[in-house]
């Protein structure tokens, strides 16, 4: 959007977003700083995950599943999972993720059936059914465990080498997950670059991911990451895992009630690391390495139900969009406690039963990818979010209510050309459904516990 001169208007929009809450909320001013745009959005925020032996080719012959993909705009997809690609061989898979790497001497297992995983040609057509770009991972941790090394630095590179030749189009690549287990911050750094170079020696164009974390603080995991990112010579993209409610969170939270008096989410912590990192790779003039979340959710709402991991989600996201972000892809799609996964399937995976209120939350989001970032302030510390648009004359504003009573906006926009206002409100609310309302004129009721995104045409924006 192009800044308009520096006025600012009080626009009045009218509207109940849901039946809850008191009769005479309390009145909260937001103000959206719509003068000056802080960053394009990256198109990568609403990424996903295939752990490849729980992906069951019954599953996705669902179409409801590409159909959320492609309105949830899911940029980019991470396969073979997480910890899944640390036991994981490519051309000779065995469907079991985690535990049994064919590469052990006392490797006995008897491989899945392959219709019940998700190979690497299923997963780039799955990818291109889509619109999704492929991230594929490369394991370090098998050459290094069972002193095999060269077979392991050859392995990646029949790997790119295949998805080359058959004209694949993956440009990112992520190498080894969660190597703070068993490699250390300096080991990770050279094994990242060892096999950087294998796979750039095929196709010089490709991303470099590595990862890492920043939690627990106990374990100094921040000053570790800063260390990876500095020292790695192909390093693009460093990404964070990281799951609200794990022991290993950045902060310690367990309950509904620890999520509602976080605002925002982590206290602000979060943020507060995300952007020191960028100020230490500015100070190492490593600037341009980008910062991910490609492994991130929610790991337990102790006393909470599906919609509460969505509203923690939700709530995970807004410091995602707000804060400098280059991709993140949520875990998880298909795998981990039923309330956290964005598909509710049968007990053993084969068909979907529903998708589960997580669902939406990408959906709503899905709207802001490659927008114009606008900051949004607000005197209620519970009442908080972003906003985004673009040339399309369309603004959204994505606001969380944390607190138990609705709240009324009074909204202030800057730098806006007075005008006719069209008005959409999506509220996302107990228990798990998306409530849409069309206005012209009033004031914006934010229910109980709410996630809500207003959008406003003809503004322009």
């Amino acid at each position: 959007m192009t800044a308009r001169t520096a006025t600012s208007l009080l626009v009045a929009l009218s509207l109940v977003a849901t039946a809850l809450g008191e009769t005479r909320p309390q009145v909260v001013r937001v103000d959206v700083d719509t003068a000056r745009p802080v960053r394009t959005i990256s198109k990568y925020l609403t990424g996903s995950h295939f752990v490849y032996a729980f992906e069951r080719d019954a599953l996705y012959k669902d179409e409801r599943i590409a159909d959320w993909m492609r309105k949830s705009k899911i940029g980019v997809i991470r396969w073979p999972g997480g910890t899944a690609v640390q036991n994981y061989h490519w051309d000779n898979l065995n469907g079991i993720a985690f535990k049994e790497d064919s590469w052990d001497p006392a490797y006995n297992a008897v491989a899945a059936d392959p219709k019940d995983y998700m190979d690497l040609d299923e997963y780039i057509a799955f990818c291109r059914r889509v619109g999704a770009e492929p991230m594929v991972g490369v394991n370090i941790k098998s050459g290094m465990k069972y002193d095999r090394e060269e077979e392991a630095l050859d392995e990646a590179r029949r790997l790119i080498t295949y998805c080359k030749d058959r004209q694949y189009g993956v440009k990112h690549w992520y190498i080894g997950n969660e190597c703070f287990k068993g490699f250390g911050a300096r080991k990770y750094a050279q094994y990242l670059d060892r096999y950087a170079e294998v796979l750039r020696s095929v196709d010089p164009d490709i991303v470099i991911i590595g990862d890492w974390k920043f939690g627990p603080e106990s374990k100094d995991r921040f000053k570790e990451a800063v260390e990876i990112a500095s020292t790695s010579k192909h390093l693009d993209v460093l990404e964070i895992h990281e799951k609200w409610g794990n022991d290993w969170s950045l902060t310690p939270g367990r309950t509904r009630a620890d999520w509602l008096s976080e605002c925002p989410l982590y206290r602000g912590e979060l943020g507060r690391y995300i952007r020191a990192f960028h100020e230490a790779m500015k100070e190492s003039g490593r600037s341009r390495v980008k910062l991910a979340f490609n492994e991130w959710g929610v790991g337990g709402v102790s006393d909470g139900d599906e919609f509460d991991y969505a509203m923690v989600a939700a709530d995970f996201l807004v410091e995602l969009f707000r804060n400098d972000i280059h991709q993140a892809c949520y875990w998880n799609l298909n795998m981990g406690s039923m309330n956290s996964r964005v598909l509710a399937t049968s007990a053993d995976r084969s068909s979907l039963l529903k998708l589960n209120p997580v669902a939406h939350v990408f959906e709503m989001y899905a709207h802001a990818l490659e927008k114009e970032l606008y900051e949004v302030t607000s005197p209620d510390p519970c009442v908080y979010g972003f906003a985004a648009g673009g040339a399309d004359g369309v603004l959204h504003l994505y606001l969380l209510n944390k607190r138990a009573e609705s709240v009324r906006i009074e909204l202030h926009l800057k730098s806006v050309v007075a005008g006719d206002t069209d008005v959409l409100v999506e509220t996302f609310a107990t228990p798990g459904v998306i409530r849409r309302v069309d206005s012209a004129a009033g004031a914006i009721e934010l229910g109980p516990c709410s996630f809500n995104r207003i959008e406003m045409k003809n503004g322009p924006f």
